[in-house]
């Protein structure tokens, strides 16, 4: 009797185990976390300035200041992701502060009218040039799928910008990530000393046909991508899509030959130009909502005939004035 009772406990025993061993091996694997921003923004809390520090649109201190803020102000911390820079908003200015000068939390300001969490933050998109043809990623890894592949000189709007190595982007109704490296802030266009005032001989070589540049209206900041069909005495450009040609017409204001100075942002480089507004002849593109081409002029490019030497005084002009814009 007692070796059957043994027998019984003995084997009751074998029966818990087995079911209770998976379950504890199981509790204490790691969870497995998806890679989305959405899931790892933390609370933000209130910290105080300890000194006079900048407030930079992205987290560097090659990012041109913002504003400097006062010592003992109050800011909101966003994000801790980096470390060493922390997402913040100040009176209603989102960007990126050092954090040896955030070192310590701060009650928020009363009445609080600044949303607590990262999602109801409305952010405005900034605008960034691709400088290499780059993969657009569904996470923030190399391994992350690649959603697609978008051409050098292309413009991205940059949701969020976290930790500096990897960018959150909209591209073509394609939300992602791009290596920031590879990415360029085009309001930089006209930092002093980053324009080029190119001869036409070597600007052709840039805006090669069907490459896909940027074009940056000097006087209204409005950009819009382009790409060359025909290269003679000066470029033959089209806009890529519909919205690129309102975005154009936006800067004119209406189609004219008059030429506007601007910024065409191609391999890396800035180059002063010069474009009039008026669509003529022909085109290689149906579905940019422009019926014609208009002409890109550059330092020392001519007009098709020779009895318009003032229009093309005017492209030169309008070349100079660019290139002053980035003094």
């Amino acid at each position: 009797m007692k070796f059957k009772l043994c027998f019984v406990g003995l084997l009751l025993t074998l029966i818990i185990t087995t079911i209770l061993l998976p379950i504890s091996v199981f509790a204490n694997e790691p969870q497995i976390i998806t890679a989305s921003w959405e899931h790892i923004a933390p609370e933000p809390m209130y910290f105080a300035t300890s000194a006079r520090v900048n407030l930079r649109p992205t987290p560097s201190t090659s990012g041109e200041s913002i504003m400097v803020v006062a010592v003992g102000e109050s800011v909101l911390v966003l994000d801790f992701l980096c470390g060493e820079w922390y997402a913040v908003l100040y009176n209603g200015i989102r960007g990126y502060m050092y954090a040896e000068f955030l070192p310590t939390p701060d009650a928020p300001p009363e009445p609080s009218v600044l949303s607590n969490t990262w999602d109801h933050i409305e952010i405005e998109p900034l605008h960034f040039i691709t400088t290499a043809r780059l993969n657009l990623r569904a996470t923030p890894s190399t391994a992350g799928d690649r959603i697609l592949v978008v051409s050098e000189g292309r413009r991205v709007d940059v949701l969020d910008t976290r930790c500096g190595e990897w960018f959150e982007v909209s591209y073509g109704g394609n939300r992602g990530f791009m290596y920031a490296e590879f990415l360029r802030d085009a309001s930089t266009v006209r930092i002093s000393g980053n324009v080029e005032k190119l001869e036409w001989r070597d600007a052709q070589n840039l805006v090669t046909h069907g490459r896909i540049f940027t074009v940056v209206d000097v006087r209204t900041g409005i950009s819009w991508e382009m790409a060359s069909f025909s290269n003679g005495n000066h470029a033959d450009v089209e806009p890529i899509t519909a919205n690129d040609t309102a975005a154009m017409l936006r800067a004119f204001g209406q189609w004219t030959w008059t030429p506007r100075p601007v910024h065409v942002v191609v391999g890396g480089r800035t180059i002063a130009a010069s474009i009039n507004g008026m669509p003529h002849a022909g085109s290689t593109r149906s579905e940019n909502n422009m019926d014609g081409h208009v002409c890109l002029h550059f330092l020392g490019s001519t007009t098709h005939t020779t009895n318009a030497p003032g229009h093309a005084r005017n492209h030169q002009d309008a070349v100079a004035e660019a290139f002053r814009a980035g003094q």
